[in-house]
């Protein structure tokens, strides 16, 4: 069988003297990605509002396929756009304003989520729709009236407090939601699938899963393009987590006052709503064109969120393309400083009992025990409360193409790892862990030196001389690197 292939875009043929029925046939029949690249400018050729079209067209797709094709008749409320031009800047400053009478929020959330608003209603001009993570330590942090919030504010909004894969890109496919997923750590920490779907979802070009359908099992393409709001307790798998700009929401004190959220007075947000979706209208296609100075300080995929956020605040002008940025750097600027990956973390971990010891190679039973002692680490309970194994080790590094091998001691050959292994690794993902590498003479036995303190930074720590034939090097302050509960169970 071929591999499948993505759909190759194409602009549809429109013929002007085209009723509205024939186009609504002609529409069904493209596939998911390219319909929806031109379902907003065929809406306005034929005089209807997008959610009008969408439906249509999904009940189209439904007499004309198995019931299982395809997903339809969610009816979502979409914002009329205000009948006026609307000033960005003031949009913006409103949203901010609004936000904060509701939330406790940490410095720049407030802005980072108003840009996120605007961004959902601009989706069409994006090639990545960031997550807008809203995490927290405890309950009752204000999560859930971020939501709330959110649901007033953007398009075509779908709060879900559970919600199943197959629920995801049906949705998604009839209705182009803005999903807006609540109580996240309930189900999503042990479902691959669902993870797996709201990661493509991030990015236009492989917004798309393939499923067998009807009697013949035909294949079938469903998209999955979509803004995403998520709130959880805890922290968001890795991927997610990584495809996300997070807001760390944190409980209101005595002295915040803060107004309640009634939902029965919803005039202010229907304003802004409506605001937005005619800045949107009227930005488009400057947006398309867009492409912003991005911080130096932010990483790859972080530069990739902020993207549309920041050629938002560019066209939006003023002082918000310097405020854009200077939010982008302090929600998203860590990255490499401190990576949440849980394997990076053990790439860290590994690097520094190497130069504590002073060696090139470690026998993993020494590797595991080290690992083990560390107590602000997931190690010491990495696997249904018990320390990481050998074999867990070997697991994680195989990411890597890091694998165990026999690393002699006198008459003794265990399997270990030999610091040459790590030397590229090391220098791709903890490249400012040590300033020096340790120089450690190749004949130097691990054996002579005594076992590793186990403390969460070594920084101040002084290594014993080393004898002649052995060298050591000179090992840099570390910041220690958050645990990742979430890959427990690899």
């Amino acid at each position: 069988m071929s591999p499948a292939r993505a759909p190759t875009m194409v602009k549809p043929e429109t013929p002007e003297a085209e009723s509205p029925e024939v186009a609504v046939a002609r529409l069904a029949k493209l596939p998911p990605l390219e319909y929806d690249l031109f379902r907003k400018k065929e809406a306005e050729r034929l005089g209807v509002r997008t959610v009008t079209l969408d439906a249509e067209v999904a009940a189209e797709r439904g007499e004309s396929a198995d019931d299982d094709a395809g997903g339809g008749g969610l009816q979502l409320p979409e914002p009329e756009p205000w009948p006026e031009p609307v000033d960005g800047a003031q949009l913006l400053g409103d949203m901010v304003a609004v936000l904060h009478r509701y939330l406790a929020l940490p410095e720049g959330a407030a802005e980072a989520m108003s840009l996120w608003v605007l961004h959902s209603h601009c989706l069409d001009a994006a090639q990545i729709s960031p997550r807008l993570a809203f995490t927290s330590p405890t309950k009752r942090c204000g999560k859930s009236t971020a939501l709330s919030l959110l649901t007033y504010l953007v398009p075509r909004p779908l709060p879900v407090a559970n919600i199943t894969p197959a629920a995801v890109f049906r949705t998604v496919e009839a209705a182009h939601p803005t999903l807006l997923v609540d109580e996240a750590d309930s189900f999503l920490r042990d479902n691959d699938e669902l993870r797996g779907i709201l990661n493509s979802g991030h990015n236009r070009a492989l917004s798309f899963v393939v499923r067998l359908v009807g009697e013949n099992y035909e294949p079938k393409l469903f998209l999955t393009w979509c803004p995403t709001a998520i709130a959880l307790i805890g922290r968001l798998p890795d991927t997610l987590e990584d495809r996300a700009i997070e807001v760390k929401m944190r409980r209101r004190r005595a002295d915040e006052k803060l107004e309640r959220l009634r939902l029965d007075k919803t005039g202010e947000f229907s304003t802004l709503a409506s605001k937005a979706a005619r800045w949107a209208e009227d930005h488009l296609d400057g947006l398309r064109r867009a492409d912003p100075d991005m911080p130096a300080t932010l990483h790859d995929r972080a530069a990739d969120n902020w993207r549309p956020l920041l050629a938002i605040a560019g066209s939006v002008g003023g002082g918000w393309p310097a405020t854009a940025r200077a939010v982008a750097v302090r929600l998203s600027g860590n990255g490499d400083s401190e990576d949440s990956s849980v394997r990076v973390q053990l790439l860290a971990d590994i690097k520094m009992l190497f130069a504590e010891r002073g060696v090139t190679r470690l026998p993993s039973v020494i590797i595991v025990e080290h690992l083990a002692s560390l107590e602000a680490r997931p190690w010491p309970e990495w696997r249904h409360g018990k320390p990481i194994t050998a074999r867990q080790l070997a697991r994680l590094l195989s990411a890597f193409g890091i694998s165990p091998g026999t690393v002699r001691d006198g008459n003794n050959t265990p399997k270990g790892y030999k610091l040459s292994q790590f030397a590229d690794t090391f220098s791709r993902y903890i490249p400012s862990l040590s300033a020096t590498p340790p120089q450690a003479a190749e004949n130097k036995g691990y054996s002579e030196f005594p076992s590793a303190t186990p403390r969460e930074n070594v920084a101040d720590k002084k290594p014993e001389k080393p004898k002649e034939t052995a060298g050591c090097g000179v090992v840099a302050d570390q910041t220690g690197v958050p645990g990742a509960e979430w890959e427990n169970e690899l």
